[in-house]
């Protein structure tokens, strides 16, 4: 019997999709574990913060309660601002590797950059499509010529 393959056109574009989605797979594992970290008041008040939850911690040494409320009020929104702002590094360091940011962290994401690669990565999945439905209407034409030879030419059968 023989061996029923979708070709390689068809494996080469499982590879490639497979490839991408481990990577996409990857960014968003590292932005999700990624924790942004503020401190204020001289490290006597720490905050994180995380993709999922927002602030997740904030830790206050008895010693910054011993600020007027004012300080401790700006304090507490320096530390937190600081851990949002860590965070957002961290995450455009994570999807670095899939998009083009910017060398400027006060530009954030390059949009030109950032269009390049979705083109990019556009243009690669329409050219696997259309390898993919070349390699299925090849696969289809055979399967109708063994079904042809199963069948014989002149003998009835389902078409």
């Amino acid at each position: 019997m023989a061996e029923f393959s979708l070709g390689p056109g068809f494996e080469a574009f499982q590879r490639d999709m497979e490839r991408q989605m481990g990577d996409f797979s990857q960014m968003q594992d590292a932005i999700n574990a990624a924790v942004g970290r503020g401190e204020a008041a001289d490290g006597r008040i720490v905050a994180e913060y995380r993709t999922e939850g927002g602030l997740t911690k904030l830790d206050l040494d008895p010693r910054a309660m011993r600020l007027p409320a004012a300080e401790l009020s700006d304090a507490v929104r320096t530390a937190v601002n600081a851990a949002a702002q860590d965070l957002q590094k961290k995450v455009q360091e994570a999807s670095a590797s899939m998009f083009k940011l910017s060398d400027d962290p006060a530009k954030g994401m390059d949009p030109a950059g950032a269009l390049a690669s979705l083109d990019k990565i556009a243009n690669g999945f329409a050219g696997q499509m259309r390898d993919l439905a070349r390699e299925l209407g090849v696969q289809q034409q055979r399967a109708k010529e063994a079904m042809d030879n199963y069948n014989g030419p002149n003998r009835p059968g389902p078409r």
